[in-house]
């Protein structure tokens, strides 16, 4: 039978005899509703994240570097002016040979010697960062920084929060509330008792949307000193939602 218990029983002959025979006894499962309930929360972004790329090139690999993290020097002094605790933080370093545009090397064909055509002009060094600022608002003045002190690609990756944690359980309670209430509309409808819940699932959930400004593209030296004040840039991001879904189990009161 489906959706029952079963309990066993044993049953003794009167003579004695030592014969044992199991009766199978139903029991129904106790009655329950399951509902599902949806939480929302929404909190303005306290970091944003920005990222952006230094370069530097030079007749030897070791002066592509050594201009490269020059670059990174200006780039961090000057967004010290906005938030002077963002510490960036540094990955995919590439070193590149650059050779004339006759050159036929291909890189999956046969090696050729850095002779004739092929001949190494210098070399460009490469550095991807990432910066974590809590200066939210700042942040698109940040971008213009790091793009006048010679920045490639400087962009507003997104926002975050830097504790999500108080926000998600604001969202669960919600969600809780309202498979609460869902609940109760079911069992009014339904003209039984709703009584206490039996169990609680968490299901799926989203913790922020990623909001990307573009930054311009800039491929000028930095200034010589004293730079000229920064370009003041107005950034209101959107507040990020965070939501919760459970997944409740109540009994129903006979």
């Amino acid at each position: 039978m489906r959706g029952a218990r079963f309990a066993f029983a044993v049953l003794i002959s009167q003579a004695g005899a030592a014969t044992a025979q199991p009766v199978i006894e139903a029991v129904p499962a106790q009655p329950r509703i399951v509902v599902t309930g949806f939480g929302e929360v929404k909190a303005q972004p306290d970091v944003a994240t920005i990222t952006y790329t230094i370069r530097g090139e030079g007749p030897a690999s070791d002066d592509a570097v050594r201009a490269m993290t020059a670059s990174g020097a200006r780039i961090q002094a000057a967004l010290r002016a906005i938030d002077n605790a963002a510490e960036p933080h540094t990955s995919q370093v590439k070193i590149a040979a650059v050779k004339s545009n006759e050159c036929k090397e291909q890189q999956y064909g046969a090696p050729q010697l850095s002779t004739g055509a092929c001949a190494i002009a210098g070399y460009v060094a490469t550095q991807s960062i990432t910066l974590r600022t809590k200066a939210v608002k700042g942040a698109g003045t940040m971008v213009g920084l790091v793009g006048r002190a010679g920045g490639l690609d400087p962009r507003i990756s997104g926002f975050t929060l830097n504790d999500s944690r108080a926000v998600q359980q604001q969202a669960i309670a919600a969600a809780v509330a309202d498979a609460a209430t869902k609940a109760a509309q079911i069992a009014s409808a339904g003209h039984v008792q709703l009584g206490s819940i039996l169990s609680v699932t968490s299901g799926p959930r989203n913790d922020f949307q990623p909001v990307v400004v573009m930054g311009s593209r800039s491929f000028a030296a930095a200034p010589p000193p004293p730079p000229p004040p920064p370009v003041s840039v107005d950034l209101t991001p959107e507040p990020l939602t965070t939501t919760s879904y459970v997944t409740v189990t109540y009994a129903i009161v006979r």
